[in-house]
């Protein structure tokens, strides 16, 4: 995030994808929209600076965490 504008890399780059990002948080189209930024099924496609790639690394954890609960979660559901 940049202290200056209080904006992420990724608002500040890729505007669009950002606002994707938030228009999908929350609905079932967020997690496969998010994985293809993270994962290329595509190929030959140039990827994202560090910093975006950072943010959308962290976000996909984000997400996964949402989704399976952490180590201690997990567990707890087995019992």
């Amino acid at each position: 995030m940049d202290a200056e504008s209080g904006l992420s890399a990724i608002e500040q780059k890729f505007p669009r994808i950002a606002k994707a990002l938030c228009e999908l948080w929350g609905k079932p189209e967020y997690s496969p929209y998010l994985r293809s930024l993270v994962f290329d099924e595509r190929g030959n496609r140039q990827g994202f600076p560090p910093d975006v790639s950072s943010e959308l690394f962290m976000l996909h954890g984000l997400l996964d965490y949402q989704l399976d609960g952490d180590i201690w979660t997990q567990s707890d559901r087995r019992i």
